[in-house]
């Protein structure tokens, strides 16, 4: 079901949750993380999505011999069928992992009484998140802000835009990954654009906030706004505009 999100410019933006769709005068407008995840290459990703199968194949081989136990076809179909999913088993968790860390994190911000939970990741990325910012002075500017680039015709949400004590404004941007990579350099720079171009105000510095899920501290990296940097952001929208194209044909 879409959602009219009025933008400060007058510009209306409709958007599906669920579905996670944007739409702009009823056409599908491109999510900022949608460019990113199709249109910039992640060579860390592929490897890992190599690695982990194979990793899960020969732990579980491993296992029946340590227990010494028979492998057949049977056995071994079923051990590469659990493989093949093992991968998206993980990022369907990690993604419930950031969908509700991000939720208590806004919760909080509204003021609003947040629950004991019972996930240990959610709870780790939950407590270093407050302990750093019970020792911020910023305030909050916008928050989970649904954003439009008409210029670029690309659409997305946000995390944070703070303000701090010297008044400028801080874009910041909530992460529980297993490290920072280069397209999150590409959405700060989407998102500073849009922001921007919508209410005029001038982003001044741009920050992810990386809240591991089990053990490490809390990384908080600024990330270059520039020109270069957006440009290659539009580099991989274009990328995504070719794709698309090249299905039509």
């Amino acid at each position: 079901m879409y959602i009219k999100h009025q933008l400060k410019n007058g510009l209306t933006l409709d958007f599906d949750d669920e579905k996670h769709l944007y739409l702009f005068n009823g056409k599908k407008v491109e999510s900022v993380t949608g460019i990113c995840g199709n249109g910039v290459p992640k060579p860390e990703l592929q490897g890992w999505l190599i690695s982990t199968p194979v990793r899960e194949i020969k732990n579980s081989i491993n296992t029946l011999l340590d227990n010494g136990e028979s492998l057949d076809r049977v056995i071994l179909e079923r051990i590469v069928d659990k493989a093949k999913n093992k991968t998206e088993e993980i990022k369907k968790d990690a993604g419930l992992i950031g969908t509700v860390v991000h939720g208590l994190i806004e919760d909080f911000l509204k003021n609003k009484k947040i629950p004991n939970q019972s996930d240990k990741k959610v709870i780790n990325c939950w407590n270093l998140f407050l302990d750093w910012w019970n020792t911020q002075e910023y305030e909050v500017v916008e928050l989970e802000k649904k954003i439009f680039s008409k210029k670029y015709n690309y659409a997305g949400t946000l995390d944070l835009v703070l303000k701090d004590k010297q008044g400028n404004l801080v874009l910041a941007d909530i992460k529980t990954s297993n490290s920072i990579s280069f397209d999150y350099a590409l959405q700060l720079n989407a998102y500073r654009q849009a922001y921007e171009e919508e209410t005029k105000n001038k982003i001044s510095k741009g920050l992810i906030i990386r809240l591991p899920k089990t053990t490490g501290n809390i990384e908080i990296r600024e990330l270059p706004l520039n020109k270069q940097m957006f440009d290659a952001f539009n580099g991989a929208r274009n990328i995504c505009i070719a794709k698309e194209q090249y299905k039509q044909l």
